[in-house]
């Protein structure tokens, strides 16, 4: 097998793997067989609306069509969460003259020896260089989630912050500019109210980048002395296993719940 490089969603996904909060079958299944999973509600609007914004396609290549509500009767019509997505990709042109955002280019694939992403945005923002990343999310106020939007508590979520780190270092490996020569925003846009929105610039501390080339070189060379095959360990459990594509033909799946020790006392 060629050498597998590592993604921003794939570090994720295997930093949960080895939590043991992802069932090994699965993130092989996902990663390395290139299983498409069913999709939810959430990313469907996602896609969406990226989709309208930018007119780039989701990672599968399929145009992605809004929900219609109330089909065959005279009540058919557009159902409404994919009205406010249009609203917000409308929102998100007006936004981009409003700053002066020229988009150079979307869904732009970069790589280097041992990393890889696809950047939604790659842009000149009245005239500096930028990566923006579209986010369409049900979470914008949310300060406890992992994957909420709180400006506040947001330099506590690496989970989001990952993201940044990764593409500003295959900009900088592809193109040869310096970090500080460009930005990182995410554009956050809220599934629930039209107009709340958030702009927010990434600013990364020099020491991270240090740290996350180590940690994605370690993984790197984990995953690819790894027998793909045989190596990743399952780990069931009736809720996980209920939901998972590969239920009907896996051999390790459970149908109830499996007895989990809790030790007390001295």
């Amino acid at each position: 097998m060629k050498n597998k490089k590592i993604s921003q969603s794939f570090l994720k996904n295997y930093n949960d793997y080895k939590g043991k909060k992802l069932c090994g079958l699965k993130f092989k299944a996902q990663h390395f067989d290139n299983l498409e999973f069913p999709t939810t509600l959430p990313m469907d609007l996602g896609n969406y609306f990226e989709y309208v914004a930018t007119g780039c396609l989701p990672r599968n290549g399929v145009k992605p069509e809004p929900k219609i509500s109330y089909v065959g009767t005279k009540r058919e019509a557009m159902s409404t969460p994919y009205v406010r997505a249009n609203e917000s990709a409308e929102l998100f042109k007006k936004i981009k003259e409003a700053y002066k955002i020229e988009i150079v280019d979307v869904g732009l694939k970069l790589e280097s020896k041992n990393k890889n992403g696809i950047l939604d945005i790659w842009a000149e923002m009245d005239g500096r260089p930028c990566i923006i990343d579209l986010k369409y999310s049900g979470l914008i106020d949310d300060k406890w989630a992992e994957t909420g939007w709180d400006v506040e508590s947001l330099h506590y979520k690496e989970r989001l912050l990952v993201q940044a780190i990764q593409y500003k270092m295959l900009v900088k490996e592809n193109y040869g500019l310096n970090y500080d020569e460009f930005d990182f925003l995410f554009m956050v846009f809220s599934s629930k109210e039209v107009h709340n929105v958030k702009f927010i610039r990434i600013n990364i501390d020099e020491d991270a980048y240090r740290v996350h080339e180590n940690h994605i070189s370690s993984i790197f060379k984990q995953i690819n002395a790894m027998n793909i095959e045989k190596d990743f360990i399952p780990y069931p459990s009736i809720n996980s296993c209920s939901k998972c594509p590969l239920y009907s033909t896996c051999e390790y799946k459970s149908d109830i719940p499996l007895i989990e020790d809790v030790y007390y006392g001295g």
